[in-house]
């Protein structure tokens, strides 16, 4: 098994004013469902249920409140902060809003080549796919606030793509691109996960975009 999340739940405090007691919010709770390598899952919900929350408890940019994550048979929440770094090359995420996600004043060229000086990646598959994702390499003298949202998405698929991960979440994917895009692009994605045997969790409000992959659906 790959992925097990079990009982995880997020909540918040916060105070409505500063003399007012603190109240518990709860973001989402008994989340429990289980991925293997070469899956996919799509979750799904209304907007402001906790599916980006998630999402970053799985990628550990945050803690739960409750319950386990396990990643191939390791518990997430039991690691100090440099045994997860290592494992951050395996497990990748793909924010939503990639404006917030990228340094804005860093060039493209600079974001890409940080995955070859912070982990040991192979850049002999580069090229292709670029081609695949349709990316001009004119864009790497380019910073990433003078991109558009979708070569946004395209060049923060791109560094994760490099690192070969075995999970890639990915929060809205086919938000700011056009169906042509968006669908080459996950026509790239069904072609690496039979030839790698990737794993995907697909966050989504479009799901009938995904129907190439034999998906399992989680809603929230």
């Amino acid at each position: 098994m790959l992925l097990r999340v079990c009982n995880l739940a997020k909540n918040y405090e916060f105070k409505e004013h500063f003399y007012k007691k603190k109240q518990l919010v709860t973001v989402f709770k008994d989340v429990n469902f289980e991925l293997d390598e070469a899956q996919t899952l799509l979750i799904s919900g209304k907007s402001g249920v906790g599916k980006s929350t998630l999402a970053r408890v799985l990628c550990m940019l945050e803690q739960p409140s409750f319950g386990q994550v396990f990643f191939k048979d390791i518990n997430l929440f039991s690691l100090n902060f440099e045994e997860q770094r290592k494992l951050r090359k395996d497990l990748q995420f793909i924010f939503a809003e990639q404006k917030l996600a990228l340094n804005p004043y860093k060039t493209v060229k600079k974001l890409i080549f940080e995955c070859k000086r912070n982990f040991d990646v192979d850049f002999s598959v580069l090229d292709e796919l670029l081609k695949e994702l349709d990316l001009d390499k004119k864009l790497f003298a380019l910073k990433a606030n003078q991109l558009s949202g979708g070569e946004l998405k395209k060049v923060a698929l791109l560094r994760a793509l490099l690192l070969e991960p075995k999970l890639l979440i990915l929060d809205e994917l086919t938000s700011s691109l056009d169906l042509q895009s968006a669908s080459k692009i996950l026509n790239l994605l069904k072609k690496l996960q039979d030839k790698t045997g990737i794993s995907y969790i697909f966050i989504t409000h479009q799901p009938r975009l995904f129907k190439g992959f034999c998906a399992k659906m989680f809603a929230m």
